[in-house]
């Protein structure tokens, strides 16, 4: 759900973060007592709210999860191919002046 920020062109007032209807409710009311006969004007801004509920932050933690998942993976398959048993040595006799 995205959330609206409203502020003002003449001063610096902004709005909270809220519904749009609420943020322009708040500056049209801003206007009229601040700056009388002068329009709403300003910026707007807009924010969506992610999955993680405070926004943002969750990709990176997916991110950070399968990152370390494929490290144990390639850890334990690097283990495994070491602890194959060893072959026995071949001895190789050299006779030399017979």
């Amino acid at each position: 759900m995205s959330q609206f920020q409203y502020a003002c062109g003449e001063c610096g007032f902004r709005t909270p973060w809220s519904t749009e209807s609420q943020g322009a409710e708040w500056q049209e009311a801003h206007y009229s007592q601040r700056h009388p006969g002068i329009p709403p004007g300003g910026i707007v801004r807009t924010r969506e709210q992610g999955r993680s509920g405070s926004g943002g932050g969750g990709g990176c933690l997916g991110l950070v999860v399968v990152l370390f998942l494929l490290l144990l993976a390639a850890s334990t398959c690097r283990g495994t191919a070491r602890s194959a048993p060893a072959q026995a040595p071949v001895a190789i006799v050299w006779e030399v002046g017979r």
